[in-house]
């Protein structure tokens, strides 16, 4: 049963990232897939920030970050009362391997991981499966 192709166009979509440098490649990646509409943070306190100031429909996040870590902020995305929307699928770039990280993750309602550097087609990938069910 074929798919019908992802309007990238309507949705948007939200990358946190500490790196510049990465968070460009990736916003870059996004464009050449078809967003249009891409909001960036450098941390996950300016990641919330952004998800209560306006409701992205996918959120691209990296683990590793300091002074709010991917993790911390999928938990307080989770439990926020001022988010439109708490459900909003994330997406971890991630080069950990360690379960632990892997199931505090998924406790949280991580909803799929891409392994760093992203590559053009396993982002798209990840992030058609997530858009499919819209």
């Amino acid at each position: 049963m074929d798919r019908k192709p992802v309007d990238y166009g309507q949705y948007s979509i939200l990358v946190i990232e500490d790196q510049p440098f990465v968070r460009r490649t990736i916003m870059q990646i996004l464009s050449q897939i078809g967003f249009r509409s891409i909001a960036e943070a450098d941390n996950g306190e300016t990641g919330m920030r952004e998800c209560i100031r306006a409701t992205p429909d996918v959120i691209v996040c990296d683990i590793d970050m300091k002074p709010v870590s991917g993790l911390q902020f999928l938990a307080d995305l989770r439990a926020s009362a001022e988010v439109r929307n708490r459900r909003t699928p994330v997406v971890f770039l991630t080069n950990h391997t360690e379960s632990e990280i892997v199931k505090k993750a998924m406790s949280l309602g991580v909803n799929g991981f891409v392994v760093k550097p992203p590559s053009f087609g396993a982002l798209k990938e990840r992030v058609d499966r997530l858009l499919a069910g819209r």
